[in-house]
């Protein structure tokens, strides 16, 4: 309690333009304006902190490299592949790679009068990869206390003033008696954002009485699987058993078909195709972005100077 402002403190008077008042900011609930300050100047809130979105990744997605499927068998040489007669020599669905002896062509079989077995293209294999699944990264955000339960996610700010002017301090020629407690502090109020006037600037506090606050954390989401890597051994036999190999050679996802040239009427009984690598992909994520509008209303301006006791 002072000598010279009993209760208070002795703050200078409010310049043009501003009001003098007593001024609460806290995370608490309010308390009632003080005896001396009755009137509710103004009540707001400072504008509030953007959500915190975690980082978006995602997970490596569930596939497979799926064998060569299409293997055809020409009557022209690799140097041709336009030409020649055409037979099919394609795997079964679904197929595992093993031995498999379907659609044998057996030796000199012909092709318009030539030997159908000249060269073999076989495909490459394909990569079939799921969408990824995407996460967002990080410790889950942690709640900002409020000023009541049930309130903002900001301290509040509560202005009160006196319809009578505030008491000259004693021994400070030019002062005024304001407030000066736990609660409330002597301080200058002003519609709109301004800058404090001087004197006044130690602490300023720019509050808004309407805020609608429509801003949230974008979804994450991935993109296509990409740079997925799959490699095939793939290879064609002339005896039982998958045995006598004639050709045969690794094929790669993404690659151009590989023609080989077999001897000519050369019998061709069965393939297989053994699976050398496959390697996933990767998504690109996006999302966990702020999106939305922060509108902003009703500004006021508080500035609070070190008081003299």
């Amino acid at each position: 309690m002072s000598s010279l402002c009993t209760g208070g403190a002795c703050v200078s008077p409010a310049p043009d333009g501003w009001k003098l008042v007593a001024f609460f900011s806290d995370w608490r609930e309010p308390p009632p304006c003080p005896v001396e300050t009755p009137i509710l100047a103004f009540e707001g809130l400072p504008a509030p902190p953007p959500p915190s979105c975690g980082a978006c990744t995602c997970e490596a997605p569930e596939g497979k490299c799926r064998l060569p499927e299409t293997w055809t068998v020409s009557s022209a040489g690799c140097d041709n592949p336009g030409g020649g007669v055409k037979t099919n020599f394609d795997a079964p669905t679904n197929w595992d790679g093993t031995c498999n002896q379907d659609k044998a062509i057996p030796a000199s079989t012909l092709c318009g009068g030539v030997p159908c077995v000249r060269s073999i293209t076989i495909s490459p294999p394909v990569i079939e990869e799921l969408p990824c699944k995407p996460h967002a990264d990080g410790d889950p955000e942690q709640p900002l206390p409020k000023a009541w339960n049930g309130g903002p996610l900001t301290p509040i700010g509560r202005a009160c003033m006196s319809d009578k002017p505030w008491p000259s301090c004693t021994e400070q020629a030019g002062k005024v008696c304001g407030p000066a407690g736990e609660d409330y502090s002597s301080c200058i109020l002003r519609e709109g954002e301004h800058p404090c006037p001087e004197g006044w600037g130690s602490e300023r506090h720019l509050l808004y009485g309407d805020i609608q606050d429509n801003r949230e954390c974008s979804a994450c989401s991935c993109g296509p699987p990409t740079g997925g890597t799959c490699a095939v051994y793939a290879a064609v036999f002339g005896a039982p058993a998958c045995s006598e190999a004639k050709a045969g050679g690794e094929v790669s996802a993404g690659m151009i078909a590989p023609c080989h040239d077999v001897m000519p009427g050369a019998p061709l009984s069965g393939k297989t195709a053994d699976l050398l690598n496959y390697t996933k992909g990767t998504c690109m994520p996006s999302g966990g972005e702020v999106v939305g509008d922060l509108v902003l209303a009703n500004a006021a301006t508080v500035c609070c100077a070190a008081a003299t006791s």
